[in-house]
Formats: C-alpha cells, structure tokens, sequence
C-alpha cells in the first residue's frame, strides 16, 4: 500500500511538473497567437500555419521514437548503474534521432516544393517556406528526452517551455508593435524550436555529465552495435506514434488545401484549444511509460494493471468534464485569439475535444500493451484507421465543411481507441497469465 501510494506521488508529482510549463506555455500561446493574427490578419496567419505545418509534418513522419527505445532497453541498466551499457542504448538512441533528422530537412524541402505547387503560393512565400523547413530538424529532442525521463528529471520541462514561451511571446510583442510581415514571425517561430532543442540537448547532457562532442563520438565510434528486438521494437512503435501524431498536420493541410488558409486556421486552433484544455491528462504518458516499464522489469504485473485501471477511470471522468466545459466556454477563448466572433466557434472545439477526449483514454493502453510486447498490433490497427482517415477527411470536407472535418477527426479518433478495446480483450490471457 505505502509503495502504490508513493508510485502515485511520484507520477502525479512529475505530472504536475510538466503540467506547470504546459499552462504557462498555453497561457502565451493564448497571447502570441492573439497579437499574430491582430498583425497578419487571417489569410496570412493561416499561411503561417501551413508553412509551420509542412514543417512539422516532415519532422514528425521522420520521427524514430528513440526516447521510448531509450527507456525500454535501459531502464534495467540504468537501475543497477551499468554505464558500459548505457552509453550503447543512448548512442544507439542518438543514432537514430541523427538519421531522423537528414529525414526531416528532405522530406520538408520536397513538401514544401510539391504543396506550394498544389496551393499556387506565390514564389516568395514557398521561399520563406523552403528555409523554415532547415528548423524541422529541431522539431524533436528525443535521446535528450530519455535521458531527461529516466533520470527522473521532469522538472526540467517547465524551464525550457518556459524560456521558449516567454521568447516566442516577447518577439510576438515586438512584431505587433512594429507591424513586421509574415517573414519576421516564422523566423520567432523556428527560432523557438531552436531554444526548445538546446535546452533539452543542455539539460540533458549535465545529467549524464558528458559534453556533447564525446557523447557523439562515442555514438558513432559504435554506430554498429544493437541489442536484440532493438530495431523491431524502434520501428514498430516509431509507425504507431508517427500515424497519430503526423494526421493532425496533414489533416490541416488537406483542409487548407480545399478550404483556404483561413479556415485552416480554424481548425487548427480549434485543435490548439482543445488539446490545451487536455494538457495536463496528455502528459501523463512520457511519466507513465518509464514507471510501467519499471514494473516489467520487476515482474510486478498485479501492480502495473491495477494502475493503469485507476488511470483510465480518472481519464474518462476527466474528458467528460472537459466535453461539457469546452461548451460553454470554447467560444470565448476562440473570440479573443482571434480579436473576431467565428461562427459555431464552440462545436467546433468541443467536437475537437471528444476526439482528444478518445486519444487520452489511449495513455494507459497504449503502453500497456507495448510492455506486453504487442507493439505490432497497435501498429496495425493505427495504419488501417489512418489510411481511412484521410479520404474520409477530404469527402466530409468537400460536403460540410468544416463542420464535416471535425467529425472525420472525431470518427478517426473513436476508431483507434476501439481497436485498443478489442486489443485488451483479445490478450487478455496474457495479463491473467502475468498477474
């Protein structure tokens, strides 16, 4: 009882770590999001958005999920101290985030060439595009991010978001003042990335008290060394993440690419303030996973299913609360971001929040089942929802507008969390089995 209990501490403290640079972070978002569209104006802070969005698609289809390969082969090894081997899964987890980036610069380059082309954008702005895609490489920190979680360090979180966040809204300020022209704000939004990327790397790097040119040296002085199930576990939990988190940026171009760059702001926001109401509950993952991988290595089965039922109820609770909260109140947020009233600006948002709602009932499943080693069926299951996904998309879109991509979004959301259901039900021995 007192070691659940001081699990539990231990979660919701390194949660409410996280959660403190999420609001603060929020909060600005709320301002410099605000004073972007009173000095743009709407046409061109949705091009803002989808030049942001090719960016962000690139680097999140290139995305090796290192950090969570990181956690689950050195969790062990990290407990007894064995730094031979540490050292091996970090280079390997380095590695990784190495290729992922040449990745994320080509892919953003070609994207920005092939949509441009698509949407007719004049020449200057697919310029201003093509060198906002060289900040993609920076749009992920994940070996930094392992080494952050598996030492525990949650409360380093706050500190970068919040020298990100108080740039990002400074620099915002400034443009406002000035009137400077979309080129000056995506410049302070890929300068953001940049500080976010250095701060993770720098936090990161005084935890294992190593400077930067041996930790990459050490990296690829062993470029070849792996242990077994290393790549098949990378690969196969990098394709579930990929698909969930890239069809949000691709869902806004496509929205983009039909409806135009307003209301492709739109939907984007609306996403934005429905993930922002949610954000606590969101970042119960990266402290879950590293504590129910604990609990593999121990063999404490009995434990690990008893958290993640608690977690589930509290998260259904939660989201419900949310739902009707967004409602009453997603309207008003929507009017003062954009300084103008958007029709059905609060069935946008709380629509948006059912599927966020879906996808954080997906935090205690999805690692459960990756700690029961069925990371190949939520691959799946996610590959198939998101194929569908996107056709679907386009056709409500075409047909209701808006108002249709919130319910394709819905709909794909609903889909993937029912085949998590049918995944638990279907191993279901396995746990009987372990617990």
């Amino acid at each position: 009882m007192a070691s659940d209990k001081s699990l539990f501490n231990s979660i919701f403290r390194n949660v409410g770590f996280l959660t403190a640079g999420r609001i603060g972070n929020a909060l600005c978002s709320f301002i410099y999001i605000s004073l972007a569209v009173r000095t743009l104006g709407l046409a061109d802070f949705g091009l803002l958005i989808l030049i942001h969005s090719l960016a962000s698609a690139a680097s999140m289809v290139s995305r090796m999920q290192s950090w969570q390969t990181l956690i689950h082969f050195g969790s062990e090894a990290f407990a007894r101290k064995d730094i031979p081997l540490i050292k091996q899964v970090i280079g390997f987890s380095i590695r990784l985030d190495t290729l992922s980036a040449a990745i994320a610069l080509s892919l953003g380059i070609v994207l920005v060439l092939i949509y441009g082309t698509l949407a007719s954008w004049p020449q200057h702005i697919i310029t201003l595009a093509l060198l906002y895609a060289f900040c993609s490489p920076f749009m992920y920190t994940g070996w930094s991010n392992g080494i952050l979680r598996l030492s525990g360090k949650f409360h380093v979180a706050p500190i970068i978001d919040f020298l990100c966040s108080t740039f990002q809204t400074s620099a915002t300020f400034v443009g406002y003042k000035l009137h400077y022209t979309l080129g000056y704000f995506l410049l302070i939004w890929g300068l953001t990335r940049v500080i976010d990327y250095a701060g993770s790397v720098c936090f990161a790097l005084s935890s294992i008290k190593m400077n930067i040119f041996k930790i990459y040296a050490h990296a690829f002085h062993n470029r070849k060394w792996k242990l077994p199930g290393m790549w098949d576990f990378t690969r196969n939990v990098t394709l579930n993440q990929t698909l969930g988190s890239v069809s949000g940026q691709i869902a806004t171009l496509i929205i983009g690419g039909h409806l135009g760059p307003a209301d492709a702001a739109i939907f984007r926001v609306s996403r934005q303030i429905a993930d922002g109401i949610a954000t606590p509950a969101q970042l119960l993952t990266p402290v879950l996973y590293p504590e129910l991988i604990k609990m593999r290595d121990q063999n404490n089965w009995r434990g690990l299913k008893k958290l993640t039922f608690i977690m589930f109820s509290a998260l259904l609770l939660l989201s419900s609360a949310l739902i009707v909260l967004s409602f009453f109140s997603g309207g008003k947020i929507f009017s003062f971001m954009f300084h103008e009233t958007i029709e059905n600006s609060s069935l946008y948002i709380s629509m948006m929040l059912v599927a966020t709602a879906c996808n954080l009932l997906l935090v205690p499943l999805d690692p459960l089942l990756t700690v029961m080693n069925r990371v190949r069926f939520l691959t799946l299951n996610r590959t198939v929802i998101t194929v569908l996904y996107f056709p679907v998309l386009y056709i409500f879109t075409s047909q209701m507008g808006l108002y249709g991509a919130c319910i394709a979004t819905v709909l794909s959301s609903a889909g993937v969390l029912l085949s998590r259901f049918v995944g638990i039900w279907l191993f279901k021995n396995d746990l009987r089995h372990r617990g």
